[in-house]
């Protein structure tokens, strides 16, 4: 009689995705309406951490702030960038004042 050992049985957490993956949506919080202005969907903002105590940012090639990026579970992406990573933000839509981007990570 032969048998199988079958699967592990996990404990319902998904891994955690690796700073190469990470891919995240959303809507740039406190947008600023003088920055939003000139952007044009398909722009690349930098992602920037000010530490210790900054929130993450959304900004232009001159460093200006088009917005605060407000995730679910930003402690990934800090990691991420505290360990080299670079992110950017890709202008998918602008309605109005608000800006839809689409982060990724960009190398290290």
């Amino acid at each position: 009689m032969s048998g199988s050992s079958g699967g592990s049985i996990g404990g319902g957490f998904a891994p955690e995705p690796t700073c190469e993956k990470i891919l995240i949506r959303t809507q740039l919080a406190s947008p600023r309406a003088e920055v939003i202005d000139e952007l044009s969907v398909g722009d690349i903002l930098d992602v920037v951490f000010t530490v210790p105590t900054g929130p993450l940012t959304a900004q232009t090639y001159d460093g200006d702030i088009a917005g605060a990026i407000l995730i679910s579970d930003p402690a990934s992406l800090i990691k991420c960038i505290n360990e080299g990573f670079d992110f950017k933000a890709k202008v998918l839509a602008i309605t109005g004042g608000d800006c839809q981007v689409s982060i990724y990570c960009a190398g290290r």
